[in-house]
């Protein structure tokens, strides 16, 4: 038997190791291209027809009319949250809509959530359900101003978890208000 000499060798074992990088890059490529899922990928969730991927903003979803959902909450936390049906564009059809809430209260990213995602065309002005320091120009309401084409929307934090839309006035009203507006979105809009 005939030996190689070394540097035939060497030239022999690079070509097979070049030979399987690219086999791999194409097993690679192929893979992604199939877009092989795991079933237990966090990264993703299915929720009524609408696959949700995690970005660094949230959980995103194409809608059929191919626009983007976006949800700041994984989709599959909310999945056990239960919310009457409410009909959120009907506050379209109000002069003015109120929106009310206590600024001492963490309902900023709920509130930043329903308005990037609820399309409001009369309208809005914002107001306080309570009177103090940072409500000093502002008017106080609450669900009992509701009425006569004038519509609210009150945030409210509290332990009771409450979701309505009666008598002009849609409450939304928990410790976790963001949830609750994110499966609003997803029931109303999605």
């Amino acid at each position: 038997m005939k030996k190689r000499p070394p540097k035939q060798a060497a030239k022999s074992r690079k070509k097979m190791y070049l030979g399987l990088l690219g086999l791999l890059i194409i097993v690679i490529m192929i893979g992604s291209a199939l877009q092989w899922d795991r079933e237990d990928d966090e990264g993703s969730y299915e929720y009524n027809g609408l696959k949700f991927a995690q970005t660094d903003a949230g959980w995103v979803a194409k809608r059929p009319d191919n626009s983007q959902l976006l949800l700041l909450t994984n989709p599959a936390e909310l999945a056990n949250i239960t919310i009457p049906q409410l009909n959120v564009l009907r506050l379209n059809t109000y002069g003015k809509i109120y929106v009310t809430y206590n600024p001492k209260e963490r309902v900023r990213a709920a509130l930043n959530q329903f308005f990037n995602n609820v399309p409001i065309t009369p309208l809005v002005v914002p107001a306080c359900t309570v009177d103090n320091d940072l409500c000093a120009d502002s008017p106080l309401k609450n669900c009992t101003d509701a009425g006569q084409g004038i519509g609210i929307i009150q945030f409210e934090e509290s332990n009771e978890t409450e979701v309505s839309f009666i008598n002009d006035c849609l409450l939304i009203k928990g410790k976790e208000l963001t949830k609750l507006v994110d499966k609003i979105i997803l029931e109303e809009l999605a």
